[in-house]
């Protein structure tokens, strides 16, 4: 029999200690296209550069796309060990361990066209009606703003349905998913609605691993640490984009 090159060998036995040390995690998202669409390219642009860098650190994930509030309580209890995209608030933080951030979302208000709302302190918005998403961490001054019907939602789409008919005043999410969903799920609507110029906030978006996984701590160090080299060697800007993606 003959023997193996030693260079094969060698090969063989790295590929075999990688294999041992792959620890995969149980990773959940909710739909949130362009960042989250299981019918888009690497599952979209949030989920392609995270499990990238979650490969990169050694890990292989197994992804679940569920409702937002049955990923936060899976998440808080162990049955997810990654929240793939959230914002932090200090609450969540109880529960979860945060990455350093891998994306920043431009959150806006959206209004229909022809309406007299303009946007640059809380105090505008006073006596209006606002559509959101049930359980998002959207910026504290919206949260704290007072004078506001806030009107949850369980998708955003129900609430983009809402202002095109006139039952909201204004709706809040991400400029880049607000497109997406418009554009998508009510073309023929699209082009009544209208973005207000002022940014709400810019909220950073990270991973977050749950602290009922007692390897939390080091899960998030290793993304971290994947992450800062992706960005250096220039494989985070290729990812952006092979997904057109421009903040």
């Amino acid at each position: 029999m003959s023997k193996l090159p030693k260079l094969s060998l060698a090969a063989m036995l790295l590929f075999f200690a990688l294999a041992a040390r792959a620890v995969q995690l149980r990773m959940v998202a909710d739909e949130w296209p362009p960042y989250v669409d299981p019918t888009a390219a690497g599952g979209g642009l949030a989920i392609d550069l995270v499990s990238a860098v979650f490969s990169r650190a050694g890990y292989t994930t197994q992804l679940t796309v569920d409702d937002w509030s049955r990923d936060l309580e899976g998440a808080s209890i162990g049955v997810y060990d990654v929240v793939a995209n959230i914002w932090y608030t200090d609450e969540r933080a109880q529960y979860l361990d945060y990455s350093d951030p891998y994306l920043v979302n431009d959150v806006r208000f959206v209004k229909r066209k022809w309406t007299d709302i303009e946007f640059e302190d809380y105090g505008d918005i006073r006596g209006l009606r606002i559509g959101m998403v049930k359980n998002y961490g959207y910026p504290s001054g919206f949260l704290r703003a007072g004078g506001v019907l806030k009107i949850a939602n369980d998708t955003l789409v129900e609430a983009l349905t809402e202002l095109v008919e006139g039952q909201c005043d204004l709706v809040i999410d991400d400029k880049h998913v607000l497109e997406y969903t418009a554009k998508r799920y009510l073309p023929e609507s699209e082009n009544r609605l209208e973005f207000l110029p002022r940014p709400v906030g810019l909220e950073q978006l990270h991973i977050a691993v749950s602290r009922a996984n007692p390897n939390h701590a080091r899960i998030v160090d290793d993304f971290n640490r994947a992450l800062k080299a992706m960005k250096n060697d220039g494989t985070y800007g290729r990812i952006l984009d092979a997904h057109n993606y421009r903040p």
